[in-house]
């Protein structure tokens, strides 16, 4: 089975714009009692356990730095949780210029052995929208942005993962999505079908009008050339919405 290594395809004309070019929208209005999957971990809370190993890599990454607990203590006070922390390393923001460079590459290092294991766990059984291993794997690569980002699972026939793409990045509130760029990319994979993800930095995972009938129009491109949609997931606040489980698809 042919693997291959994430790729970034959003690519832009010479004005800067694509002609099919929409957006996705996080919305606060999702539909009356649709099921939200709970959060596999608290965001808010800070646990003595967090504490504890944010100091310890604190320990590792700048071992002459004094006060590792109290370090690790500010860091989860200013980013919510551990999972918040390695997001924001990856920011490179002003909240880094007080810290050694050490500390921020160590957090990265971390992050992405996880996220590469996770996908490592995609990628060798079947791909299911409801199964908490691609829960898992979202919440690492996207719950804690704070811009929005439209990414697209490819699958073959028997929906094992092909390839996870970031097709796009926008503002804190919508992000622009090109359907014949998910088909186009779809097609050099040769890929059976894919699953729609994007997150709602604003925390609420229920989808937006124009998140839906964006989904529609994904779906209509595809189609042409029998490739399925199988989900749309929106990821916001450690939580998951599927489209499909919502019956929305």
């Amino acid at each position: 089975m042919n693997r291959r290594k994430s790729a970034d395809p959003a690519r832009r004309n010479p004005s800067g714009e694509l002609d099919d070019a929409t957006f996705f929208r996080f919305g606060h209005g999702g539909p009356q009692g649709a099921e939200i999957f709970p959060p596999r971990e608290p965001l808010l809370a800070v646990g003595a356990d967090e504490v504890d190993l944010l100091a310890r890599l604190v320990s590792l990454a700048v071992p002459r730095l004094a006060g590792p607990e109290a370090v690790a203590q500010r860091l989860l006070a200013a980013h919510g949780s551990l999972a918040g922390v390695f997001a924001a390393a990856g920011s490179a923001g002003e909240v880094w210029q007080q810290w050694p460079d050490a500390l921020r590459v160590m957090l990265l290092v971390v992050h992405e052995a996880r996220r590469r294991v996770q996908e490592a766990t995609l990628r060798a059984q079947r791909l299911l929208t409801s199964g908490p291993q691609l829960h898992a794997y979202l919440h690492t690569v996207m719950a804690h942005e704070r811009v929005e980002q439209i990414r697209v699972l490819y699958v073959d026939k028997e929906h094992y993962l092909l390839e996870d793409v970031l097709m796009g990045q926008g503002t804190v509130d919508h992000a622009p999505v090109y359907p014949r760029e998910v088909v186009r990319r779809g097609l050099e994979l040769e890929a059976a079908g894919l699953i729609l993800v994007h997150n709602h930095p604003s925390g609420n995972p229920a989808p937006s009008d124009s998140d839906i009938i964006m989904t529609g129009r994904v779906i209509a491109a595809a189609a042409v050339f029998d490739m399925a949609v199988i989900d749309h997931v929106i990821v916001g606040g450690g939580r998951i919405f599927s489209l499909k489980a919502e019956g929305l698809l």
